[in-house]
């Protein structure tokens, strides 16, 4: 396990909270790539803390369907299951076409500002991807916590982000790959800020503009699967 992030500790977390956030962290980027084998023993030493909130962690992320435990045996990083993107991407277009149905035409000045000045920042960053993949997808995922949170689903956006774990990792993947059009996501972004500050225009459906948004992954998914065959499962079957 070579080349992982070690990232700052936040002054409000205890060691299990740092460990949970450090692998995921390493899993969602794919540095720990999927399927691979987990030794806690290094992670003990990258960490610097004990192995009984590195375990406490692999155990968080095993109900996030982002580790498997398999008994004498060790510890992987799950194999991206095509079921769980789907089941993830399903989540999402239904809890963000309400989101954006129920917000239209409610943000403020404020908000819009923050959100485009997150947008901003992602503009800056078209020319040098995929090498700055993980600040790019870091304020695409800002961005759309920003409108959980301004929509008042604070508790929503924390409580779906493990059954999305699949679908992330097939975004990051994509973008990797080289494969992500910047300009229809940043067209997509700006069009939601449109509709946070004047409403939902005529004839305009809140579930077909986040479709549009999210289902990019259809078309390359295959194109993944045969270029990365040993990051997916299928069927239960692992590669």
């Amino acid at each position: 396990m070579t080349g992982l992030i070690v990232p700052e500790f936040h002054r409000d977390e205890n060691n299990r909270k740092y460990a949970c956030r450090a692998l995921r962290m390493n899993i969602m980027t794919l540095r720990l790539k999927p399927g691979e084998a987990i030794n806690e023993a290094e992670l003990c030493d990258l960490l610097h803390m004990s192995r009984t909130p590195i375990h406490e962690a692999i155990a968080a992320l095993r109900d996030e369907w982002l580790v498997e435990i398999f008994p004498q045996r060790g510890t992987r990083v799950s194999r991206i299951d095509p079921a769980l993107v789907k089941e993830g991407y399903a989540t999402r277009l239904l809890l963000e076409s309400d989101l954006l149905r129920d917000s239209a035409g409610k943000q403020g000045r404020a908000q819009i500002h923050e959100l485009l000045e997150c947008m901003r920042k992602m503009e800056l960053l078209r020319d040098k991807m995929p090498e700055a993949v993980d600040e790019f997808i870091g304020l695409d995922d800002e961005l759309h916590r920003m409108i959980y949170f301004f929509g008042g689903r604070r508790h929503t956006w924390h409580a779906m982000r493990g059954l999305v774990s699949h679908y992330d990792r097939l975004r990051y993947l994509d973008a990797l790959d080289g494969n992500c059009d910047y300009e229809r996501v940043m067209r997509q972004h700006r069009e939601f800020c449109d509709y946070l500050l004047m409403g939902m225009p005529d004839g305009v459906s809140a579930e077909q503009k986040v479709r549009e948004h999210l289902t990019s992954y259809k078309g390359n998914l295959l194109e993944r699967m045969e270029r990365h065959p040993d990051y997916f499962s299928i069927e239960g079957i692992e590669r």
